[in-house]
């Protein structure tokens, strides 16, 4: 019983102890704060009325541009009467992962999309081999997670080829306002079919995750899709125009229809085409680029010249500061949608109720602006848009502060709540964590998601510009393009450009920004100004340090006051988490203030507030003694009870045996 007992005294004992110490280190450290910083610092055509849309035996064709990449072939036959297409995906699917396969997975997502009369889908009626079409290949269809998978007759080697033919029906939805919809009516010229995301779409695997097979969201976007070179033929009738992916190579009338042949001669992720009979277009020649609008009579006051100058600006801007856009063509296309705008390689689309916006030609411009900088930060660079989908969305959205500083002289231009406003209160109005490095699952809900990717983002990286300088960025920015074009980049990815670039690492920028769930919220420790040594010492601290992995640094002006509020010091320092400032100064100070400037991002607890500050406490050299001993006093009770424990473990030792 006295040993059992021992042992409980001891274990008990241990546990108050560590209690007794960990509560002295936490209370100690919060008040001695750290003395060192943590870190420094309009389509062309040729008739060819010879071809046909049946004529497809030599597709897959070898594209003169190489690479090892996959090829498809998608050929369709439009219906407006019943919104829908009948067509074929003819694949060559070259397997560039390390790894083997048996079979195949594909996104079907049209049933995942909002409807008001008709729903969505993509009906799958048969694989079959390309060089045999009379050997069908099993496939299953996963409604439920918008997939099918074909199983292959071969395993699929890395660094191999497969092909074979997907024969479906797609049916997009009547009434909504999605991605792909047919909306509008016939008689006030309005009617607008767009397909986008309506044939089977080739998933992609990647070391991550695998197989992505996510469903269609509707937070964020859900595209995710390798790099691939497409043929892309239609057949619609003779009554409509047509905007699609690619240059129009070929057009000839086979009688009630006309036959179309796009390529957009360099790779994409996906092709898009929207139809109707009532487009008006417009086009123009901007470095080689055959950039075209495509829009509605009833928005033609809006629209007409003026969306083809928002192109031209924003393609040269971008052209000249990132890299050079390769394709023939680009359209600007009026649609029906609640997204304000949606980006696709080389076509991207533009909310037609903009036309009813305040303001509408600023709004106009705005989202062509952003919709076209997605040529570069989503389709010639791609990324996880389930994953880090604030990747493609943040850069689009500094690129519009970019052209709003360029074309404006004013990078909040286009920021009709300036972003700094937004992020600064976002915690106290909603209370949520916003970690930007993170997936679309751990969105709280869509308010979350857009405010991480289309508020914070492009903040924190017009901070980093601010921080390594606008000739460091920007040339971060192309060394980025250059290293990722036609490729997948993750964050790490951009960091790596920008430290090329800046030439030292930028760990102490990237983690705490963008994978920290809470900003900065910082707080003044203790100001004391010791009169007989003139030396003011002011401590700063984070807050909300316990809330993160990482502690931010950054550069924010600190103010002196004397007595009649007259400033007697003002210099922008560094606050790395806690930090220790020393300032010699033999006017008597009164009071310290951190100004929050347009470049200072931090937790507000409401609107209007641009600086925190307090009075200043003045000893003397015996008074700072005794202060710094009481600073220091946690530290001598760690000592004590540390020795008291081991005294008190000597005796329990001798009691035990």
């Amino acid at each position: 019983m006295v040993l059992c007992l021992v042992k409980f005294m001891k274990k008990t004992y241990c546990m108050l102890i560590i209690g007794i110490v960990f509560y002295s280190c936490i209370f100690g450290f919060s008040q001695i704060g750290s003395l060192s910083n943590l870190y420094k610092s309009s389509q062309e055509s040729s008739i060819s009325p010879n071809k046909n849309l049946e004529n497809l035996k030599n597709f897959p064709k070898e594209s003169s541009n190489g690479g090892d990449l996959s090829h498809y072939n998608l050929s369709i036959i439009f219906d407006n009467s019943t919104s829908s297409v009948e067509g074929n995906l003819t694949v060559d699917f070259y397997n560039n992962d390390p790894v083997n396969f048996t079979k195949l997975p594909f996104h079907i997502y049209l049933s995942g999309m909002s409807y008001i009369t008709r729903l969505g889908k993509v009906e799958i009626l048969n694989v079959t081999k390309l060089d045999n079409p009379n050997i069908a290949l099993v496939y299953d269809v996963y409604p439920a997670n918008q997939t099918m998978w074909v199983y292959l007759d071969t395993i699929l080697n890395s660094s191999q080829r497969v092909q074979f033919v997907i024969s479906f029906n797609s049916t997009i939805p009547d009434g909504g306002i999605d991605r792909s919809n047919s909306h509008g009516d016939d008689y006030d010229e309005s009617r607008i079919y767009k397909f986008a995301g309506f044939y089977p779409m080739p998933c992609v695997y990647d070391s991550f995750d695998g197989w992505n097979t996510d469903p269609y969201l509707h937070i964020g976007d859900p595209f995710y899709y390798d790099m691939a070179y497409y043929n892309f033929f239609i057949e619609a009738p003779n009554d409509f125009v047509i905007a699609a992916t690619g240059k129009l190579e070929e057009k000839f009338n086979k009688g009630v229809n006309i036959f179309y042949h796009f390529d957009p001669s360099y790779p994409v992720r996906e092709v898009t085409f929207s139809a109707s009979k009532w487009f008006l277009v417009e086009s123009t020649l901007v470095n080689g680029v055959n950039l075209s609008t495509y829009y509605l009579p009833k928005s033609q006051v809006n629209w007409e010249i003026n969306a083809l100058n928002y192109g031209i600006k924003s393609l040269t801007l971008f052209n000249d500061t990132f890299g050079v856009y390769p394709y023939p063509t680009f359209n600007i296309v009026e649609e029906y949608t609640e997204y304000g705008g949606m980006e696709y390689p080389c076509q991207v689309y533009i909310a037609e109720d903009v036309d009813s916006w305040y303001n509408p030609l600023y709004w106009l411009e705005y989202i062509i602006a952003h919709e076209t900088a997605h040529q570069w930060w989503y389709n010639l660079i791609g990324n996880d848009e389930v994953d880090w989908g604030f990747l493609d969305e943040g850069l689009a959205c500094w690129t519009v502060i970019y052209y709003g500083e360029i074309y404006y002289g004013d990078g909040l231009y286009f920021q009709y709540i300036p972003y700094i406003d937004e992020v600064r209160n976002y915690y106290a109005s909603e209370g949520l964590p916003s970690r930007i490095n993170a997936s679309v699952y751990e969105a709280v809900n869509e308010d979350n998601y857009v405010f991480t990717a289309y508020y914070k983002a492009p903040l924190i990286l017009e901070k980093l510009r601010i921080t390594i300088g606008n000739s460091n960025f920007i040339s971060g920015l192309r060394l980025f393009f250059e290293q990722k074009i036609y490729k997948i980049a993750l964050l790490s990815d951009l960091q790596q450009a920008m430290e090329d670039i800046y030439g030292m690492s930028l760990d102490w920028f990237f983690f705490p920004w963008f994978d920290n769930p809470y900003l900065p919220k910082y707080n003044f420790l203790s100001c004391v100004y010791n009169a007989s040594e003139n030396i003011l010492e002011i401590t700063i601290n984070d807050l909300n340090e316990p809330l993160n992995n990482y502690g931010y640094s950054q550069q924010i002006r600190l103010n002196i006051y004397d007595k009649s509020d007259s400033i007697i010091y003002s210099e922008i320092v560094w606050i790395n988490s806690t930090t220790l400032i020393s300032i010699p100064t033999t006017i008597t100070p009164s009071k310290a203030r951190l100004l929050y400037t347009s470049s200072v991002i931090v937790q507000l607890e409401s609107p209007d507030i641009y600086y925190i500050e307090s009075q200043i406490q003045i000893v003397n050299g015996e008074d700072k003694e005794k202060i710094i001993s009481g600073f220091f006093m946690p530290i001598i009770v760690i000592i004590s009870v540390i020795t008291l424990t081991l005294l008190i473990f000597k005796k329990l030792n001798k009691l035990e045996r």
